[in-house]
């Protein structure tokens, strides 16, 4: 099988572009971040990796990488993944863009993990593992109930609306690397 090679893409995301995105070009506003936020290589590199970008264009990566993520595989894949590294932006990226009942459903995740999770994959693992043996039956129920609220979300339409009525915070023209 061969193994898909990144490339370097350019794109210019204009206030009018933004203003006509929809479901389908909704991805075409995250692609530059996809391509240039590093979310492998530890917190420093994670921040460092997405200073060209707004504050808004952090919590919309993240807030991507969340639904992706748990819709794919729940709360737990979210977490044991790479892109736990961003599960702060995800509950701030939520609030921030209105999305309240998404901030508290992760929330009771997170409390129920003790408040706060680790930045670093292995100590968040190491979490995983220790609720679920400590408290097997009781974690997946508590995870299984917040993947079925994420389960019930039908697309992008509160983000859409976020990025529409503040198309200055999602402008981009550059290059980046791509798919």
């Amino acid at each position: 099988m061969d193994e898909i090679q990144k490339k370097l893409k350019y794109a210019k995301i204009t206030i009018e572009n933004i203003k006509n995105i929809d479901e389908n070009s909704y991805f075409d506003v995250v692609d530059p971040m996809w391509g240039t936020i590093n979310i492998y290589d530890g917190y420093d590199e994670y921040i460092q990796s997405a200073q060209t970008f707004t504050l808004e264009q952090r919590y919309l990566l993240a807030i991507t990488w969340y639904f992706s993520e748990v819709c794919n595989g729940g709360h737990y894949q979210f977490l044991y993944n790479p892109t736990g590294i961003v599960w702060k932006d995800t509950i701030k990226g939520f609030k921030h863009f209105g999305m309240n009942e998404y901030a508290g459903n992760f929330q009771k995740v997170v409390d129920y993990c003790g408040g706060t999770i680790s930045f670093n994959r292995e100590e968040r693992y190491h979490m995983l593992e220790i609720l679920e043996e400590k408290n097997g039956e009781e974690f997946f129920k508590i995870l299984d109930e917040a993947d079925d609220f994420v389960y019930n979300y039908e697309g992008e339409e509160n983000e859409l609306n976020y990025i529409k009525s503040h198309p200055e915070k999602f402008v981009f023209e550059g290059e980046y690397e791509g798919y």
